[in-house]
């Protein structure tokens, strides 16, 4: 039961449903971040021109990136899910978190605290990452739920 203020009967935060991203014809297993990065909104997407957000209420969204070995590194980037007039399409949002991960990608010098998980040339790359969801964990935050596909 949800009250007006966002909140259940028993005073914690509602979640949002997750937003699952897929290539049209598969479940679960998510598209690859390279070609959301490569394609931008022509990339193919199972129900890519759904409005995702529209029924929220959200005006704006924390995506917070969260990598193994990596928890000593924080990023937390506001994303808006409504501009005037505009609510993002599914595509659309998986272009921001494909981009924030590939800022992430591009930007770790920080060594990590364990082997698993490392971003390097020889382990973990961009091209290695698939987004399968975007997962509402707490109050206005959101993570992404990523495979990878080291073949």
């Amino acid at each position: 039961m949800a009250l007006q203020d966002g909140k259940s009967a028993v005073g914690r935060p509602q979640l949002h449903s997750p937003v699952f991203f897929d290539y049209p014809g598969q479940a679960w297993q998510g598209v690859s971040m390279r070609g959301l990065r490569l394609k931008g909104t022509s990339a193919p997407i199972q129900g890519a021109n759904d409005l995702v957000f529209a029924h929220t209420g959200l005006q704006r969204v924390v995506f917070r990136l969260i990598w193994p070995g990596y928890g000593h590194v924080e990023w937390c980037r506001a994303l808006p899910v409504v501009a005037p007039n505009r609510v993002p399409t599914r595509v659309a949002l998986g272009l921001q978190i494909a981009s924030n991960f590939a800022h992430f990608v591009e930007s770790q010098y920080e060594t990590p605290s364990a082997r698993e998980g490392m971003i390097a040339p020889t382990c973990v790359r961009f091209e290695h990452l698939f987004l399968v969801s975007l997962q509402n964990t707490s109050e206005g935050v959101w993570e992404a739920d990523v495979a990878l596909d080291l073949s």
